[in-house]
């Protein structure tokens, strides 16, 4: 990468933070005076420590003096700021003549690498997530059922069939039960059904030998990689090496199947395990806790840690209508982000700019809502009491605070909890 290719991502960057350990408080002023990035002087390492608990830097110098005692544990990118030669320099050496022109490729190529080491250490917390089963997010009795359902599938290598809407984490369920399971030491092998053919599914079904074969949509597979499944599956044996099999579906099946649209000997030896992923207007009390989890998880793609969402943005995420499930929050809290510019997420920023056929409020329902069968409407009781438990819930049992954000008075609320026999959480 040139220094002119380093310098045009620097100026897309924004303002940097810089760290400057020494005695001699100043001495970079100058250098920095012109500048939009913050130098924060600290007269040693322990001063470091102090300022880097709030926030970290993205670049580190020091003077020779204070290399002599640096840490081991520097979680940023360091150089030391010399006028000489510097002898035994633990990290890499700087003339202090040269700082100012070559700090916008230090910078640049710092920013980079803080980036680039925040994005490894979330992949590793998510991979350890899959692996704990701690990723499949939610307390609700739906959910608990669904992690029990899991936990019994890791234990067992019998086929599994992942029921559920699109984007409500089929995926992700499949790879928690290879990951918990006896072959989670083995490759695991992935394939869209909409692409399989009879060839590629003979080598995916030898590659993950001894492992764990997901097939996603499998009812998008052409019929000719359908009679060699049903073929393969006849001939399996208990043997640990043949290749454990995972399929997920957003289809109704048996629909299909009387269409004559997917083989109904394939679809009953599929259903040897079949498991439902909810919707997520099936678990919304388990939004607030998944939108958490899923901003600090690094999902905005910036390398800024995230400052977490409002009380009364908390209940709107409840409030909404999700068809397009946890894709759908996602994309909603990555707009949310931007419109935020990373500070705290507020209402506002979730309704910035919301896409074609967006979540729909309580307060402003959309065109999908008005077409929705008498079922699911429930009575005005019960959605007022959900509502009220969401308020409570997002402050915390503040009953000020949540009166001020369903805007009714105190006193009201008070009554109506005692009406419904609410907890103050």
């Amino acid at each position: 990468m040139t220094t002119a290719l380093i310098s045009k991502q620097r100026l897309q960057t924004g303002k940097a933070r810089v760290a400057w350990i020494s005695r001699q408080a100043g001495a970079l002023a100058r250098t920095f005076d012109r500048r939009d990035d913050e130098l924060v002087d600290c007269q040693d390492w322990k001063a470091l420590a102090l300022e880097n608990s709030d926030r970290g830097f993205d670049l580190v110098l020091c003077d020779e003096e204070a290399a002599r005692s640096m840490p081991a544990d520097v979680d940023a990118t360091a150089f030391i700021v010399a006028d000489g030669v510097a002898q035994a320099a633990p990290v890499p050496v700087i003339q202090r003549s040269s700082l100012e022109g070559a700090l916008d490729a230090l910078l640049a190529l710092s920013i980079e690498a803080s980036g680039a080491n925040r994005q490894c250490a979330e992949m590793q917390q998510l991979v350890s997530g899959i692996r704990t089963g701690d990723a499949v997010i939610g307390n609700t009795p739906i959910m608990r059922r669904l992690q029990g359902a899991i936990r019994r599938a890791a234990d067992c290598d019998v086929t599994v069939l992942l029921e559920g809407a699109p984007g409500s984490g089929k995926s992700l369920v499949a790879r928690v039960i290879h990951c918990k399971s006896r072959r989670a030491g083995k490759t695991l092998v992935t394939m869209a059904g909409g692409t399989v053919t009879a060839e590629s599914l003979a080598k995916s079904m030898e590659a993950a030998s001894g492992s764990t074969l997901i097939i996603e949509d499998v009812d998008r597979m052409p019929a000719a990689a359908q009679a060699l499944l049903v073929r393969n599956m006849k001939e399996r044996s208990a043997q640990t090496q043949v290749a454990r099999l995972i399929f997920t579906t957003s289809a109704h099946l048996p629909e299909l199947v009387a269409r004559g649209a997917f083989r109904e000997d394939l679809y009953y030896r599929m259903h040897a395990f079949p498991i439902i992923v909810p919707a997520l207007r099936e678990r919304m009390e388990d939004v607030p806790s998944i939108a958490k989890t899923l901003l600090e998880s690094g999902l905005t793609g910036n390398a800024r840690a995230a400052c977490g969402f409002t009380p009364s943005a908390l209940i709107l995420l409840e409030s909404m209508q999700w068809p397009g499930n946890i894709a759908q929050l996602e994309a909603v809290i990555r707009r949310a982000y931007v419109a935020a510019a990373g500070g705290v997420i507020d209402r506002e920023h979730l309704l910035t700019a919301p896409p074609e056929n967006a979540v729909a409020t309580e307060q402003q329902p959309s065109p999908a809502r008005g077409i929705e069968g008498e079922d699911s409407i429930r009575p005005f009781e019960e959605e007022e009491k959900l509502l009220l438990s969401r308020a409570l819930r997002a402050t915390k049992g503040n009953v000020r605070r949540a009166a001020q954000l369903l805007n009714i008075g105190r006193a009201t609320l008070y009554r109506k909890i005692q009406q419904y026999q609410l907890r103050l959480q």
